[in-house]
C-alpha cells in the first residue's frame, strides 16, 4: 500500500491544504461541515519569521498563535444554538519580505442532534417565585457580561485538560425538559466527582468570577485570555478569588453540589468566542 504523503495526512485530520500565494506557506482549512458546539482550529504552515497573521469569523476578529516553529493557528467556537448554514471565515497574512494576501471561505455549519433528557425536580426548583427569578436574572447578567470581553494576553499554554477525572454523567447540548416543560439545553458538561474532590483548573488563566448563585452554586469562572473562559460549577469549596493567576491543573475548588444540583458532581462550561462550545471539543482541538 502506498504511504500517505505529509500534507495529504494533515487533510485527512484536519481539513483541505491549500497552497498560498506565497512560496511554502500552506492554509489548512477545517473540515467540514462543523457541529453547533465544536471547536475547530484554522491551521497556517511555513511562516517566515516575522509575519503577521489576521482572521475572522462571521464578522469577529480571530487571534493566530504560534503552534510550531513557522505554523500558526486559530480556534473557532461554532455556538451550540448557531442557525444551521455557511458563515464567513477570512485569514490574512503579511509576511514581512513578501505580498500580502487573504483567504476567505463560506464554513458550513450543520444542524447537530444532541438528544433530549427529562427530569424531574421538586417544583421549587423549577418554577421560580418573583424574588428568585429576579435573583437569577441579575446573576445572569453577570456573566453575560463577560463573554464579549476579549483580554489582550492570551494566559493558556498547549493543551486543555480534564478538571477532574471522572467520567461523563450529562454530555454537552443535551435538551432538557424539567417536570415536562422544555428549558434550554445543557452548555457544559456534568462529570462524576465525589464530594470535596480536587476540582483542577483546565489550562493556565486568571481568575475572574467567584460566587455562590442559584443555579450554579459555588462557581468561579476564568479568563484564558482572547475570549476564551472555562467555568466550574456546583463546588462545595472555592481555593481561589478573583483576579488571582492560576497555573494548568492548579486547584480551584472542590467538587459538589451547591446550587441546583441533585448530587456531587462538576459541571464544566467553555465559552470561546462568546459562543457556547463542548469542553470535550476544547480538549480535541488543542491536543497534540
Amino acid at each position: 500500500m502506498a504511504k500517505l504523503s505529509l500534507m495529504m495526512m494533515i487533510a485527512l485530520t484536519y481539513g483541505l491544504v491549500m497552497q498560498s500565494p506565497v512560496d511554502g506557506v500552506e492554509f489548512v482549512a477545517p473540515p467540514e461541515p462543523v457541529a453547533q458546539g465544536d471547536v475547530t482550529q484554522i491551521v497556517i504552515k511555513g511562516m517566515t519569521a516575522g509575519s503577521k497573521v489576521e482572521g475572522s469569523w462571521r464578522g469577529e476578529p480571530l487571534q493566530f498563535f504560534e503552534t510550531a516553529q513557522g505554523d500558526y493557528g486559530s480556534l473557532v467556537g461554532i455556538d451550540l444554538r448557531l442557525k444551521p448554514g455557511a458563515y464567513p471565515l477570512e485569514v490574512h497574512v503579511n509576511p514581512p519580505a513578501d505580498r500580502s494576501w487573504t483567504w476567505r471561505k463560506n464554513l458550513e455549519v450543520v444542524d447537530t442532534d444532541y438528544g433530549v433528557q427529562r427530569l424531574t425536580l421538586p417544583e421549587g426548583m423549577v418554577t421560580l417565585d418573583a424574588a428568585t427569578l429576579k435573583r437569577v436574572r441579575k446573576e445572569g447578567a453577570r456573566f453575560s457580561a463577560l463573554w464579549p470581553k476579549r483580554t489582550a494576553n492570551r494566559y493558556w499554554r498547549g493543551n486543555f485538560v480534564r478538571p477532574v477525572p471522572g467520567k461523563l454523567t450529562t454530555p454537552f447540548g443535551l435538551g432538557r425538559i424539567l417536570n415536562g416543560e422544555p428549558r434550554s439545553p445543557h452548555s457544559g458538561v456534568d462529570m462524576r466527582a465525589a464530594l470535596g474532590d480536587p476540582v483542577r483548573a483546565a489550562n493556565h488563566g486568571r481568575v475572574i468570577l467567584v460566587g455562590e448563585f442559584y443555579f450554579h452554586g459555588k462557581a468561579v469562572v476564568i479568563d484564558h485570555g482572547w475570549g476564551l473562559y472555562t467555568m466550574y460549577f456546583h463546588l462545595s469549596q472555592v481555593k481561589v478569588a478573583e483576579r488571582d493567576l492560576v497555573g494548568k491543573n492548579a486547584i480551584i475548588g472542590l467538587a459538589g453540589s451547591t446550587g441546583r444540583s441533585t448530587a456531587p458532581h462538576l459541571h464544566w462550561g467553555v465559552r470561546l468566542g462568546g459562543a457556547r462550545v463542548d469542553p470535550l471539543a476544547l480538549i480535541r482541538a488543542t491536543e497534540g
